[in-house]
This record gives structure tokens, C-alpha cells and sequence, in this order.
């Protein structure tokens, strides 16, 4: 089966001439806007999102991969650009964790796509099957902090009801993760008590479950145990031995805030490993010294009542279309909203809840 391929650019022509070089090995399909991409993503299973990073006033290539990094964590994520320049992949990578960032300024900018994408497909990681060796213990993100388990074990209260589950938490906290792991526990507690028997409808009165993931920094007793699991899945990656961090790089690790969570430590021990070379022990001068920032604290404020507030319509709604009509906007706008605050559904996948013309994908 020909790897499924998202290309998303609102100039047709290159758009063409992109399918026209993967159309041979690729099944290729195209949006031309945010609204179109977001339709399309809750359609199929995607392999690869390729886009453009401008897309039209108000648009941006790196808004569609921050929603495919939440929502389909396994695909993909390539962006190219006219305007390339060294801030904006890193951007791109910092932000939405892309793949692969591409100059289009090139005459042969197609066939560098074609490449990249099949050197991507072909590699190990977590893009590819479960049977790459990666692995899928979503659980690893959540360890033995009083708050994780605090948090471990409200989701699986939540998995064993028919409820409406929404999860919010900061950039990089796991929310997707945190989401799969649930429909994972939801699907064996209905297996266990009979899931192939219809299941009642949900009560009128039965309670939507909002549950909050923990920020890193007030789960620090997790960082040894995240930076191991983060080490050997760095070393089964790239097929090197495992590493270890000196007792002067986990203290540094302790003492950092984190805004980034633990998509920040992730990208910090990988670049940390490159920088010791051949040495298996990772020390404190092998971490890089950039750090995520915190957001502002009127930002901060603002973002914090705005959320309060959706999550009282999604309490009330039971639905992110019903809160989208209390709210007075269109489901897309809604969805984005939702995104931006960090709050995501766990008990419907994208392709699960089927999305209207005019709707995004939560």
C-alpha cells in the first residue's frame, strides 16, 4: 500500500508539480487551506503532512503540524518554504517537532522532497509501525511523582465509564499520549465487560470528565526516570549503546523549569548525546543552555481564564460542537481555540469523530 501523503499549499502549481514526482510511489492528496487540511486530517490515516509554511494571511504551515503532532503523533511532519532560513527550522522543530525542514527555492525543490520523504519513511522512529523496536508505552511519560499518579489514576477512573473525557495541559506535556493511553484502558474495560454487546447511551446526568495533566517542574521526581527512558529510546533509534547522565547533568536537569515539558527534555538529551560523541557518559557541558521560555504573565493570566471558561462550555455542552455553539463561533475556530489553550478530547481519535466542511479536528 502507497504511503498516504497530505500536501497542503495554497499555490496550485507547486502543488502540482509536487504530485505530479510523488504520484509514482505516494497516493497523494491536497488542501489548499488551514480549513481544508484540518477537514482532511480527520478523514484517513496520513503518513506524511507536507506543507507550505505560508498558506495566506493569518495562516501558517507550522499551526497544521502543531495540530498533526497532537493528533496523529505517528505521521509525518515536513514543511518547506520560500523564505528558509536557520530561525525558521529550528522554529519548526522546536515547535511542532518537525521531521523535516526544506528549502523551495531550489529548481529541483521537488525531487529533495521526494528523497527526504523516502529516506524519512524508510527510517525507524515514531513515525513508523510498532514493529521499529520504538514502542509505545505511553505510560513512560507519567512515573512515580505523587502528581502522576494522582493524574494515572483519575484517567483510569475516567476509562472505566462511557463519559466524555477532555485533557488539558501545557505545550509538551503529553496530551496525546495521555489520550491514546486512555482509549487503550477504555477499549480493555469495555472488552472485560462485554464491549461487544451494544453499549447503553450516555445519561443525561452522567458527568463530563475534565482532567488536567501536571507540568513537568511539579513533577520533578519523574526527570531521572523520563531521561533514562529518553536515553534508550534515543540509543534503539540510532542502534547505539545505552548512555547515562553523570550525577552533575541529572542535578542540572532538576534544577531547569521545564516550560517545554518533557518534549523539551526529550530534545535536550538528544542534543546533549550528539555532543558527547563517542562517550556513553552524558555530562552537565554536553547540555545545550537554550531553554523554553515561560509565557508572560498577563498572557499567562489571559489564557488561564479563557481556558476556565471552555472547559465550563465543554462541561455543559458534553461535545466540542455543542460548547462551539455556546460560544457563538464555528467548530473550526473552536477547535483552535482549544489548541491554543492546550485541551484536547481523549475519547474520540480525529478519523473516530467525523468533521463537517466547515469544521477542524479536535
Amino acid at each position: 500500500m502507497k504511503p498516504r501523503v497530505l500536501i497542503v499549499d495554497n499555490d496550485l502549481e507547486r502543488a502540482d508539480r509536487l504530485s505530479d514526482v510523488l504520484a509514482a510511489g505516494h497516493e497523494c492528496s491536497r488542501a489548499r487551506s488551514l480549513d481544508e487540511a484540518f477537514v482532511a486530517i480527520g478523514r484517513v490515516p496520513w503518513d506524511v503532512t507536507l506543507t507550505n509554511y505560508d498558506l495566506g494571511p493569518r495562516q501558517s504551515g507550522i499551526e497544521l503540524l502543531q495540530a498533526m503532532r497532537e493528533f496523529a503523533p505517528r505521521a509525518l511532519r515536513v514543511l518547506y518554504c520560500r523564505q528558509y532560513c536557520d530561525g525558521l527550522a529550528h522554529d519548526a522543530v522546536r515547535l511542532a517537532a518537525a521531521h523535516a525542514v526544506i528549502d523551495a527555492r531550489p529548481p529541483d525543490f521537488p525531487e529533495t522532497v521526494h528523497h527526504t520523504l523516502e529516506r524519512l519513511l524508510l527510517a525507524p522512529g515514531p513515525g513508523r509501525s510498532p514493529e521499529s523496536g520504538e514502542g509505545r508505552d505511553e505510560s513512560t511519560w507519567f512515573a512515580d511523582s505523587a502528581a502522576s499518579k494522582a493524574f494515572v489514576s483519575a484517567l483510569a477512573e475516567a476509562a472505566r465509564s462511557e463519559r466524555p473525557v477532555f485533557l488539558y495541559g501545557e505545550h509538551g506535556s503529553g496530551k496525546s499520549l495521555a489520550a491514546t493511553l486512555f482509549r487503550r484502558w477504555r477499549s480493555s474495560w469495555r472488552d472485560q465487560a462485554g464491549g461487544a454487546e451494544p453499549r447503553a447511551p450516555l445519561r443525561a446526568a452522567e458527568p463530563v470528565a475534565v482532567i488536567a495533566i501536571p507540568p513537568l517542574r511539579e513533577r520533578r521526581e519523574d526527570i531521572p526516570a523520563l531521561a533514562q527512558h529518553g536515553l534508550e529510546r534515543h540509543a534503539r533509534q540510532n542502534g547505539d549503546a545505552v548512555r547515562h547522565l553523570t550525577n552533575g547533568a541529572l542535578d542540572e536537569l532538576m534544577r531547569r523549569s521545564w516550560w517545554g515539558n518533557v518534549h523539551e527534555l526529550q530534545g535536550v538529551l538528544i542534543r546533549a548525546c550528539q555532543r558527547a560523541g563517542a562517550r556513553l557518559g552524558v555530562s552537565e557541558a554536553d547540555l545545550p543552555h537554550d531553554a523554553e521560555p515561560p509565557l508572560q504573565p498577563s498572557q499567562a493570566a489571559k489564557d488561564a481564564g479563557q481556558r476556565e471558561c471552555v472547559l465550563r462550555q465543554l462541561r455543559a455542552a458534553g461535545n466540542v460542537s455543542g460548547a462551539a455553539r455556546l460560544e457563538g463561533i464555528s467548530r473550526t475556530n473552536y477547535i483552535r481555540l482549544m489548541r491554543r489553550l492546550g485541551i484536547i478530547r481523549a475519547d474520540t481519535t480525529p478519523a473516530a469523530e467525523p468533521v463537517p466542511s466547515e469544521a477542524g479536528t479536535n
